[in-house]
């Protein structure tokens, strides 16, 4: 990964944005770290590993009897207490 100055990328955007094809590019403003850019493919990749990361999380929660997000909202709008839900 390449560091860059927030001004320098700005000057120079073009470039940057040809070079994030290759390798992220951490900014810098006032030579502390601020920002990475990085490729739309990154990006996804890196969006993907979330959602799968939140997606088990909800799972096991779900799993350890935290309720789902339509039950949740079940509960809510019937006033329905977690007791007394129907088994999944």
């Amino acid at each position: 990964m390449i560091t860059a100055s927030a001004t320098e990328v700005k000057n120079r955007l073009g470039q940057y944005l040809a070079r994030v094809a290759v390798e992220p590019v951490a900014v810098e403003k006032n030579g502390r770290p601020v920002a990475v850019l990085l490729s739309w493919e990154e990006y996804e990749v890196l969006q993907r590993s979330d959602d799968f990361f939140w997606g088990q999380a909800a799972r096991a929660a779900e799993a350890e009897g935290f309720l789902s997000p339509r039950e949740s909202l079940d509960y809510l709008h019937r006033g329905q207490s977690s007791e007394g839900r129907a088994a999944s």
